[in-house]
């Protein structure tokens, strides 16, 4: 968002582009955020490919134009107000396209690799959805993140995960993020800082091989031995977790949806099952409970009994 709204206003920015300010509207313009946001919006535009522009010539042509239009019928002058109009509706869209963010997303049963300028990568999961701002990186290393994900991240300034529950805070290491209803974090290298958005929980540290759950306003911390997240090796494990679990991860890895027939969902399960068979990974899941289940001829639903 442009920070004057007066400056950015498209009247007053139309008589800039005309030559139109005193030079005491002129010095508190050019000392202006907007000013100099709509300078680097000019800076960045250099670097894209395309015709390079001459802003100079271009302003001088635009000034000789606003000196021509004394002499001009009132039509004329209406049609140099639609193209002021136009040229400031360029300066509001370059202002978007390059302070504006990039996101990445995934459906159901996709994976997805993203390369970050700093050379840091990030592998996403099913149902899973990253964005960060599109230029200033090396200044402000932080991306907004939802699903699951596992970071490999470039050492460097500090860079931040913000999820919906808290950040997670880095300088360079490995980890893996899992926020669906709950959050699970996993340091595989290095270590990191959690920080929970609720004011009554504390921030936690984890080195390599430390995980951290926050589930039901709790948090419990915890070690493990793997060296990769499961999803990354194409299944899905559990242990002593509830069916239910179970289930949704199911549709997270495969479009469908289950019909339960008072199906019991919160007996716990301890297994596994693969990302690239449907018909595998319900036999895998099923059978161990003693579930019957019949798949419809579309493939979409899954009805289950006893």
């Amino acid at each position: 968002m442009l920070m004057d709204d007066h400056y950015a206003n498209e009247d007053f920015i139309a008589k800039w582009l005309a030559g139109e300010l005193s030079e005491e509207e002129l010095a508190d313009f050019t000392a202006s955020d907007v000013y100099r946001q709509l300078m680097a919006i000019d800076r960045e535009a250099q670097k894209l490919s395309g015709p390079k522009i001459d802003v100079e010539k271009a302003l001088a042509q635009v000034s000789q134009k606003n000196q021509q239009q004394q002499k001009e019928p009132k039509v004329k002058r209406l049609w140099w107000l639609s193209t002021a109009a136009a040229a400031v509706a360029i300066l509001i869209v370059g202002y978007t396209y390059l302070f504006g963010e990039v996101t990445y997303s995934t459906g159901i049963g996709e994976k997805e690799t993203v390369l970050l300028a700093d050379g840091s990568m990030i592998e996403l999961n099913a149902n899973s959805t990253l964005s960060y701002k599109r230029f200033g990186w090396e200044e402000d290393r932080a991306v907004d993140f939802d699903g699951e994900g596992f970071f490999d991240i470039e050492s460097g300034g500090d860079f931040i995960v913000n999820t919906q529950k808290g950040k997670i805070s880095v300088l360079g290491t490995k980890f893996n993020v899992r926020l669906r209803k709950d959050l699970k974090v996993k340091c595989y290298e290095g270590s990191i800082v959690f920080t929970p958005h609720q004011n009554n929980l504390d921030q936690v540290n984890l080195t390599s091989g430390m995980e951290v759950e926050l589930k039901d306003d709790r948090l419990q911390t915890t070690s493990f031995s793997a060296d990769s997240p499961d999803w990354q090796m194409g299944y899905s494990s559990f242990t002593q977790q509830a069916f239910h679990e179970v289930l949704e991860e199911l549709t997270l890895q495969y479009p469908v949806s289950f019909q339960l027939d008072s199906i019991q969902t919160e007996r716990l399960f301890t297994g596994q099952f693969s990302h690239t068979n449907l018909e595998n990974a319900l036999k895998t899941t099923m059978e161990p409970m003693g579930i019957k289940y019949r798949i419809s001829a579309d493939k979409r639903i899954v009805t289950l009994s006893e």
